[in-house]
């Protein structure tokens, strides 16, 4: 119920992690903006940045709005002196949903989504050879059954896509229908 198709998002965790790791950034927004509306602003604000740059660069850099930066990801502090560091590292969110219905135009659903502080990072379809069916349907499924159109399945916006068996592995960076190529991982 959280995820938000219209920007292919875990929109409740994005704004958890925002405002418990960001809070002075956070209010200086909501100022701006107005309570009322900073929410959705923000939200479309960060879209329209991974749409540009990619999930990769927003999780790196971070995104700015309106004179208020904010960053969507820390990274694992060098030592361990610094414990705001440590602490920021520690705030970060990894979430996973299962049978995500990611489609605005139809019912298809991922078999699982990865999340890290709410933004989609790896799709899976999960296969399994005692249910008869293998790493080759997961390919074959996200060449043929799932459009690289749809906002989560579009270029840039995960950082890979796999197809997991009991035995195998495989992953692509970018999903072009019955074009796409898998690497084994």
């Amino acid at each position: 119920a959280q995820y938000g198709k219209e920007y292919a998002l875990d929109t409740e965790l994005v704004l958890e992690f925002l405002r418990s790791t960001q809070v002075k950034e956070w209010q200086k927004l909501t100022e701006h903006h107005g309570e009322d509306f900073v929410k959705e602003k923000f939200l479309k604000r960060l879209d329209e940045e991974i749409g540009v740059r990619g999930v990769l660069d927003v999780l790196r850099r971070g995104v700015k709005d309106n004179g208020c930066s904010f960053l969507l990801a820390y990274f694992q502090p060098a030592t361990g002196i610094n414990e705001e560091a440590k602490r920021l590292f520690a705030s970060n969110i990894f979430s996973v949903m299962r049978q995500l219905k990611y489609s605005t135009q139809n019912e298809n659903s991922i078999d699982m989504v990865l999340f890290l502080n709410g933004l989609p990072i790896f799709t899976v379809e999960l296969k399994n050879q005692l249910t008869g069916q293998s790493i080759a349907h997961g390919k074959k499924q996200y060449r043929s059954d799932r459009d690289p159109k749809e906002k989560i399945l579009s270029f840039k916006r995960c950082l890979a896509h796999f197809a997991v068996d009991t035995l195998e592995v495989a992953m692509t960076t970018r999903l072009e229908g019955l074009r796409t190529y898998f690497l084994p991982f």
